[in-house]
């Protein structure tokens, strides 16, 4: 058996959905594939979306996908914590299983064809590199898909990246992340993120992610674990700060997980396919946010190539930098920063993350405490924070 289409979206997450339903809306016959059976499931996410994205998105999110709304987030390095709360700060938590449901009923509703327990097995390719056909496996059923575009919004392990020999992620490009949902907790604050680094941190952050008042998504995560992730969660879970919000908990759920953190190809345009979402590492730093990022990359990822890909790599990342209003510009600025931050030895590079991403000092004055030690830069953060 064998379909034609213009466009063939391989992924039904944030970013698939979301480039299956542009590419509809622009009149080409879209076709989005998943592998698994139920769209949302695993969960494999802290479930966290910043209000400040709101404004970039190509449609509203319904109130009734919005779970649970935080004012701000609490930091924590060492004993000492800062509160951030304004705009920037705000967030919701969503709940995956139906949120990408609904991310893929509303591409549906636009003309996109759904092929769910579909799983791309093979690319065949001509003389430049272009895919000709997709074989997926639906069940036990071979069938070929010949489309005119191939866009991979399949995630951190992203089967075309591998299909095409591109897929090759070197020490410090990817994240792992151990996970759980909890419930019964003793939240400290219900609508404040929690984020913690230290040393239980293996160059990342760990924190709680609240779902209700006494429901939360709680991990840690980090480039360069030394050990098992789950060794480093229980670290974690010691801190008093954290053991008195968890001593009667129950695990609810694992979420744990890959994410990307570092580029994993070059371009994001190789022939006739197109990445967006984690195969291309279009989410934010410091803390990887993705779902939404996705959504609006995966919106423009979809809009090009119902044009059959009569653009550069260079125009479509311009495209992304110039709708998404530079943030994603300073996203790399910013995993520059801490990639550099967290190439050095020694402990202080956890309280250099923390004055970075609660935005303590000037940039000036960031540069002046390099030559700090653990200690003296501990007490200026104190007294910044203390307003002395």
């Amino acid at each position: 058996m064998s379909i034609e289409c213009d466009v063939l979206v391989v992924g039904a997450g944030p970013a698939g959905s979301s480039a299956a339903r542009a590419a509809a809306m622009n009149g080409a016959k879209t076709i989005f594939i998943d592998k698994k059976e139920e769209i949302g499931k695993p969960v494999q996410c802290a479930e966290g979306i910043g209000e400040y994205l709101f404004s970039y998105l190509p449609f509203k999110i319904p109130k009734e996908q919005l779970v649970w709304k935080m004012d701000g987030m609490f930091f924590w390095v060492d004993d000492i914590s800062i509160e951030k709360t304004g705009d920037f700060w705000k967030s919701y938590s969503v709940d995956r299983r139906k949120f990408d449901k609904w991310l893929s009923k509303i591409a549906v509703e636009k003309g996109a064809e759904l092929f769910t327990n579909t799983e791309l097995i093979d690319l065949e390719l001509d003389n430049e590199n272009n895919v000709k056909k997709a074989i997926v496996k639906i069940k036990e059923k071979t069938i070929e898909i010949k489309p005119k575009v191939v866009v991979a919004a399949d995630g951190v392990e992203s089967t075309v990246l591998n299909l095409l020999g591109l897929y090759d992620p070197k020490e410090g490009d990817l994240a792992d992340v151990y996970s759980w949902e909890m419930k019964n907790l003793d939240l400290y604050k219900p609508n404040l993120e929690q984020v913690f680094t230290g040393e239980f941190t293996p160059c990342g952050y760990a924190y709680i992610f609240p779902k209700s008042k006494n429901t939360a998504n709680i991990g840690v995560g980090g480039i360069l674990p030394e050990k098992k992730m789950e060794k480093y969660f229980e670290e974690f879970l010691e801190i008093p700060h954290v053991k008195k919000q968890i001593k009667n908990a129950d695990y609810v759920i694992e979420k744990s997980k890959k994410a990307v953190w570092s580029n994993l190809t070059d371009r994001w345009i190789y022939g006739n396919v197109l990445l967006t979402g984690d195969a291309a590492n279009q989410n934010l730093k410091p803390f990887i946010e993705g779902i939404l990022p996705s959504i609006i990359c995966g919106n423009i990822a979809g809009s090009l190539s119902s044009k059959n890909l009569g653009f550069s790599n260079i125009e479509y990342q311009k495209k992304i930098y110039s709708e998404a209003d530079q943030l994603f510009k300073t996203s790399d600025k910013t995993l520059k920063t801490i990639e550099y931050l967290y190439s050095k030895k020694g402990n202080k590079k956890y309280l250099q993350f923390f004055s970075f991403v609660t935005e303590l000092f000037a940039e000036e004055e960031f540069r002046k405490v390099e030559q700090m030690n653990y200690s003296e830069l501990k007490e200026k953060i104190k007294r910044c924070i203390d307003g002395v």
